[in-house]
């Protein structure tokens, strides 16, 4: 019996099933359109997977940091602290604690997405889209079309805009 056991194995072991939402997510996020095509079962999957990464990705602060703010203190080769430049200062305990839950933020992104720059696009582009969207990011529609390998129906994912 399957109590309490959420989510589709889609016939794959986990390493697989990681991999195949990793590769779709990055599908979805990197079209133009904002639309893929899949299997039924795998766009349903898809879309909790996406929502959870659009969400972290909304709860990164913005980060504008002023001209001459540093994050940490200047050293020489040596180890020792060096001065502080003409019109610089140390960040603020708040600028530090927002850079440090934004990089925190960034680096779990990272852990599901493994691209860099999909990530960037992310918290910079996709999330501030749905600031004031409480959730459902994402949309499956049903088509009326059959895959011809298998006869599987199809089913379309697409961020909602």
């Amino acid at each position: 019996m399957r109590h309490r056991k959420a989510g589709r194995k889609l016939n794959r072991h986990s390493a697989h099933r990681v991999a195949l939402f990793r590769n779709l997510a990055k599908s979805l996020l990197l079209s133009e359109e904002g639309r893929i095509t899949t299997t039924i079962p795998k766009a349903k999957e898809l879309a909790g997977f996406v929502d959870h990464l659009i969400t972290t990705a909304k709860k990164a602060p913005t980060l504008k940091v002023p001209e001459g703010v540093r994050f940490t203190k200047r050293r020489d080769k040596d180890g020792r602290e060096l001065p502080l430049k003409e019109g610089e200062r140390l960040a603020t305990p708040e600028e530090l604690a927002a850079y440090a839950r934004r990089n925190h933020l960034r680096r779990q992104l990272l852990r599901d997405l493994h691209d860099p720059k999909l990530v960037k696009r992310l918290m910079e582009e996709i999330a501030p889209r749905y600031a004031d969207r409480p959730g459902g990011y994402t949309r499956v529609l049903k088509l009326a079309r059959w895959r011809r390998g298998d006869g599987t129906q199809l089913a379309l994912v697409e961020l909602v805009s």
